[in-house]
């Protein structure tokens, strides 16, 4: 159980405004607190900066940066106790590209499948990556989001996700029960930036339903998106 925030854009943008409504929402918001670890990743041109920590994201938690893509969480374990090694986005190489994976979910019925000193989101990460090798971005996702289905006997309460890298950001929803209003995921977008958080931040933000993905892709000069059913 966790809270995201991420965007992408095609200027750089400071990250502490996204960071503060990230740690609102890990200290106020649904469900709070969300107190054990933080992460976040961010894409600038040709660097890349990933920062975890064991603590409270409201007890250090900092990132004073520029970016055109960023993903930001703060955990509430499920599985494990607080560890820096837990914290999310999960980060991996795969076709040229840096792929950051962020989870916000229980899955459970995994132990025969995943390694003792995994956590379910590690193992889903993994999963991903794995069929990004012989498929596209969307059927990646599609096959993953099943096999987990299968393998956990449809035992799990969400298996919302956000992946980002340099050049796309992707998030979809879903949970277990119609009724759910934790496992949330929000979008606003610009002409030339779109963000995603698990709570929204004003007015103007719009619900991603469940079954859904948002899948944004940054061009020179602008930010293009499609929202689509993943089933």
């Amino acid at each position: 159980m966790c809270r995201m925030v991420g965007f992408i854009s095609t200027e750089g943008k400071p990250v502490t405004p996204y960071f503060e409504i990230l740690k609102a929402q890990a200290l106020h918001g649904k469900d709070a607190p969300h107190g054990d670890g933080w992460g976040g990743v961010c894409y600038n041109d040709e660097e890349f900066s990933i920062k975890k920590s064991s603590k409270p994201i409201w007890e250090n938690g900092k990132i004073d940066e520029i970016a055109k893509s960023a993903l930001l969480h703060a955990r509430k374990a499920s599985f494990g106790k607080a560890n820096v090694l837990f914290s999310h986005p999960f980060v991996y190489n795969e076709k040229g590209k840096i792929w950051s994976f962020a989870h916000n979910g229980t899955i459970y019925n995994l132990s025969k499948s995943k390694r003792k000193d995994e956590i379910d989101t590690q193992f889903y990460a993994k999963m991903f990556i794995e069929n990004l090798k012989d498929k596209d971005l969307l059927e990646s996702v599609r096959t993953t989001v099943k096999t987990l289905i299968d393998i956990s006997e449809g035992k799990y309460t969400s298996l919302n996700a956000i992946i980002v890298n340099d050049e796309m950001l992707m998030g979809w929803r879903y949970v277990k029960k119609v009724d759910d209003n934790y496992h949330t995921l929000f979008y606003e977008a610009c002409k030339n930036s779109l963000s995603i958080s698990t709570e929204p931040s004003g007015g103007g933000w719009i619900a991603i339903k469940n079954g859904e993905y948002l899948l944004a892709k940054k061009n020179e000069f602008t930010v293009d998106f499609e929202v689509g059913n993943l089933f």
